[in-house]
C-alpha cells in the first residue's frame, strides 16, 4: 500500500510553521525602553548609576539607560530643557527650581552627606587651621577658590560657608574650573589657590599628589550641624513624565537601591572599585578604593522628611529659598523606598 503525501497546500502550510518557528527562535527579544539619565561623568556622587549601569542593573528591571553627561548645573538643566528624562543632580538644585515653579519630584537618593572638602595649596598660609568651625575659614580672605560652575552646589556652597565669617564673595575670586580633574590640575599650576571640591578631587591632591591640604572635610563631618543629615545626590524626574511613564521610574529607582546595595556590600568591593576607576580615568586606583571603603556608607537611598527639612534651612540661608515647600510636593512618596538595610560586615 503506497502512502498518501500530503497535499501541496497542506505542505505549503507545514513549511511556513517552519520558517515562523525559526524567526521565532532567531529573532532577539522584544526591545526594552530607553531612558536618558542626566550625569555628572567621573564623580563619586553618581556612583550609583555608573554600578547600574555597568552590571545591566536598568536592564534587570526592566529600562535600558543611555547616560548625557554634564558639569555643575548642566546635569539639571538637560534634565529641565527636555533632553534627558531623568536627572541625577543636587536635592539642592531640585528643591530650588521646585520653587521657581517647576514640577519636579525625587525619585531616590543616590548619596546623602554633601562630597565636598575645602582643600588650599601647601603653600598657602592656614594660621586658623585646627580651629573650630568656622574660624579656619577666616584663612580664604583673598585667596583664588575654584568651583566647578557658577550656579553649581559648589558654588553655592561655597558662599554659604564664606558668610559664616562674613567674608564677602568680592573678598576672594571665584573661579570656574570644571570637574574633579580640573579642579586638581589648576592646584598644580597655581591657577587657584584652594577649591570647594568634590571627590575623587581632594583625596587625589592632599594624599595622592600631596600638593594640597584639607582645611575642612565637609563628607567627614565636619562643618554646618545640618550638612550631618542631609539628602544630597538624587535622580530627579518631571511630574510630566512620572504619570506618563510610572513603571520606567520605578525600573529606575529599583536599580539605583540594587546598585547601592552593591556599593554597601564589602563582598561586591573589588567589582564596585572597578566601576570607580573605569568611570574616573587618571586617578590613582588606589585611591578610589580607599575612598569606598570609607565612605560607601553615604550611599543610601531614602530620603527622609528632616534631610529634607535641612536642604531647606541650608538653602534659606543661601537665600535661594524664600519659604519650605511641603516634603510630598519634593519627594515622590510612591516611588521613594520606604526602607533599605545595607548589607553586614565591616
Amino acid at each position: 500500500m503506497k502512502r498518501r503525501l500530503p497535499r501541496r497546500g497542506a505542505r505549503r502550510a507545514c513549511a511556513g510553521l517552519v520558517v515562523l518557528a525559526i524567526m521565532a527562535w532567531a529573532s532577539p527579544s522584544q526591545a526594552l525602553d530607553t531612558v536618558r539619565i542626566s550625569a555628572f561623568q567621573g564623580a563619586f556622587v553618581n556612583l550609583p548609576v555608573y554600578v547600574a549601569k555597568a552590571f545591566k542593573l536598568f536592564e534587570k528591571h526592566g529600562v535600558e539607560a543611555e547616560l548625557i553627561y554634564g558639569t555643575g548645573i548642566q546635569v539639571t538643566n538637560i534634565m529641565v530643557g527636555g533632553s534627558a528624562d531623568f536627572g541625577a543632580f543636587a536635592v539642592e538644585h531640585g528643591i530650588t527650581i521646585i520653587g521657581k515653579g517647576q514640577d519636579v519630584r525625587l525619585l531616590v537618593v543616590n548619596q546623602t552627606l554633601p562630597p565636598y572638602g575645602l582643600i588650599v595649596r601647601n603653600d598657602v598660609p592656614t594660621p586658623n587651621a585646627g580651629k573650630p568651625y568656622p574660624e579656619m575659614l577666616k584663612d580664604l580672605k583673598g585667596l583664588k577658590l575654584g568651583i566647578t560652575t557658577i550656579g553649581a552646589s559648589t558654588d553655592i556652597t561655597l558662599r554659604f560657608l564664606l558668610h559664616q565669617v562674613g567674608i564677602e564673595p568680592n573678598d576672594v575670586k571665584i573661579i570656574p574650573v570644571g570637574a574633579a580633574g580640573p579642579q586638581v590640575a589648576g592646584l598644580k599650576n597655581g591657577l587657584i589657590d584652594g577649591a570647594l571640591s568634590a571627590e575623587p578631587a581632594q583625596s587625589e591632591a592632599v594624599d595622592g599628589l600631596k600638593i594640597a591640604k584639607l582645611i575642612l572635610d565637609i563628607q567627614g563631618g565636619q562643618g554646618p550641624e545640618i550638612f550631618r543629615d542631609y539628602a544630597y545626590n538624587g535622580v530627579w524626574t518631571t511630574g510630566a513624565y512620572l504619570k506618563k511613564y510610572p513603571e520606567r521610574a520605578h525600573a529606575v529607582v529599583d536599580a539605583i537601591v540594587e546598585a547601592e546595595t552593591m556599593i554597601n556590600d564589602p563582598t561586591h568591593a573589588d567589582e564596585v572599585a572597578q566601576v570607580a576607576i573605569d568611570n574616573m580615568p587618571g586617578f590613582d586606583p588606589a585611591i578610589l578604593r580607599a575612598f569606598i571603603a570609607k565612605y560607601r556608607s553615604v550611599f543610601q537611598p531614602i530620603a527622609t522628611q528632616k534631610q529634607i527639612e535641612n536642604v531647606e534651612t541650608y538653602l534659606q540661608g543661601a537665600e535661594m529659598l524664600s519659604a519650605p515647600i511641603p516634603y510630598d510636593k519634593i519627594v515622590a512618596a510612591d516611588f521613594m523606598p520606604r526602607d533599605f538595610t545595607p548589607p553586614a560586615g565591616k
